[in-house]
């Protein structure tokens, strides 16, 4: 087989994943959304928190398998990436669509707990190294956020929330496990895939996996933001961004990179990258609690930060 032959196949391999992930996270969805009302999980929790793990799926798989690969570039390249995305031009894409008010009791428990997040990885990372530790404080810090998520929706108080389509209890076991097992199966080919293009065209798997294999992870996310947004739930459309870049970061990082000694940060998603994060937070941060509003305007410069954010990685 020639050498443009096989990297065609890797190709291929990977676009055909990036769609099955696209398909398979809201077949997977809707069959845990449905397992958890058969268990009586509150349908405000099960909106809040189930939905939103179940749709961070690849990101996860994608983070794991390439711990087990041996390659934690493309997993940290992807969850940063996807986390940078998620809070730039995903919410930029949202406000284009439609002008976003946003909750302020959302703004102060989900905005000021990424913004904790943030810090926290911001120190965990400044060695240049992630410790087992340090990963498994991260996801331990998850665990507490989704406790307060939890008690919130619980009690009643304002939670964003995603819409189930309700199954048979059948066909809602049959969609779990498909979408665990076609995940996790798209996942191991994906790392595979970005292994073999990223060696043979000489690119580097942190900044392929920041860009092409982030942007990808993210489309569901991207959807149900965007769809909020029209239908005129911007609370919905920026708490998806920030509770998947939470679940990404805290979970999607810290426990599988927990199995690991330590994991050198390389340079395009070492520090620089939780900076980015950083300033977009502090611009919404400002923008969105001086009036409560993200317009067109906001939307430009989340576009503007996002690309600008190319050019650095790529220089």
């Amino acid at each position: 087989m020639s050498y443009e032959w096989e990297l065609g196949v890797a190709v291929l391999a990977l676009v055909g994943c990036f769609v099955s992930f696209f398909y398979l996270t809201n077949v997977f969805v809707s069959g845990l959304g449905t397992l958890a009302k058969r268990f009586n999980v509150p349908e405000s929790v099960a909106g809040a928190s189930v939905a939103a793990m179940a749709s961070s799926a690849p990101e996860m798989s994608a983070s794991c398998f390439s711990v087990l690969k041996g390659h934690p570039d493309i997993g940290i390249g992807t969850i940063v990436g996807s986390a940078i995305f998620n809070i730039s031009l995903l919410v930029a894409f949202s406000v284009w669509v439609r002008k976003c008010v946003l909750d302020e009791k959302v703004l102060k428990r989900d905005g000021a707990f990424y913004l904790l997040v943030v810090l926290v990885t911001i120190l965990g990372i400044l060695d240049g190294v992630l410790t087992r530790w340090e990963a498994l404080a991260w996801f331990l810090l998850y665990i507490v956020y989704f406790a307060w998520l939890f008690r919130d929706a619980v009690n009643g108080r304002f939670v964003h929330r995603e819409e189930f389509k309700y199954l048979s209890m059948k066909r809602a076991v049959l969609y779990c496990g498909l979408g665990v097992v076609g995940i996790a199966l798209s996942a191991d080919v994906m790392v595979r895939s970005v292994v073999y293009v990223t060696e043979a065209l000489g690119l580097s798997e942190s900044v392929f996996s920041l860009v092409v294999v982030a942007v990808a992870t993210s489309i569901p996310d991207l959807f149900v933001s965007v769809q909020a947004a029209r239908n005129g739930m911007g609370s919905l459309a920026v708490s998806n961004a920030l509770g998947s870049n939470i679940f990404d970061i805290l979970a999607g990082v810290g426990l599988p990179f927990s199995f690991v000694a330590a994991t050198q940060i390389h340079g395009s998603i070492g520090l620089s990258a939780f900076y980015l994060l950083l300033s977009v937070l502090i611009f919404l941060g400002v923008g969105a609690f001086r009036r409560r509003v993200l317009g067109r305007r906001e939307a430009g410069v989340l576009a503007a930060v996002y690309v600008s954010y190319l050019f650095f990685i790529w220089l």
